[in-house]
């Protein structure tokens, strides 16, 4: 089982110039996040640390499949994954603003955890919406005994032409409001 530990990356004592960090992320990565929307992926995901002497750029390569549970049934099923970012990094004071792309140490600081940020890019990189494929012939692959129990509940709507049963004073006050007219 890996820890929060394996993802740090010490970048004292590097040369400046490329390094390559690479990473297989699975169940036990997600169990690292309390309440995680993930519990199972076969993602790579490849990170290159640029260090020079006033900056450090992270970019992050985030490639594979992840598994997700479906909006409609609840079933579980693979996605594809893939996602860049590029994140910077500074060195400066402890009130110094980060941002989206920017992070900022301080200058004592020789080491970095990146496993929020790619848990984050994955999420990312996740489609808004969870839904089976459809086959070839355009039918759901969703969870057919699943997909019978919603429609037991699916609650019909009126139609729109059907008069609803209003007070009748309000047509008496309709009446009024055409005579001032």
């Amino acid at each position: 089982m890996s820890k929060l530990s394996d993802y740090i990356i010490s970048f004292r004592g590097l040369k400046e110039g490329r390094s390559l960090f690479e990473y297989q992320i699975d169940a036990s990565f997600y169990a690292l996040f309390e309440d995680s929307l993930l519990t199972n992926s076969d993602i790579k995901a490849k990170i290159e640390l640029t260090t020079s002497s006033a900056l450090m750029i992270l970019d992050f390569f985030i490639e594979g499949e992840a598994e997700v549970a479906c909006d409609k049934c609840l079933e579980p099923f693979p996605v594809e994954v893939k996602n860049n970012n590029r994140i910077y990094v500074k060195f400066g004071e402890p009130g110094d603003e980060s941002s989206d792309e920017l992070i900022v140490l301080q200058a004592d600081e020789h080491e970095y955890n990146i496993a929020q940020l790619i848990y984050e890019f994955i999420c990312i990189g996740l489609p808004i919406r969870h839904v089976h494929p459809v086959d070839e012939d355009g039918e759901p692959t969703c969870d057919p005994e699943m997909l019978g129990r919603l429609e037991e509940y699916l609650v019909e709507e009126e139609d729109a032409d059907e008069e609803e049963d209003t007070d009748p004073r309000w047509g008496d006050l309709e009446k009024l409001l055409g005579q001032i007219k």
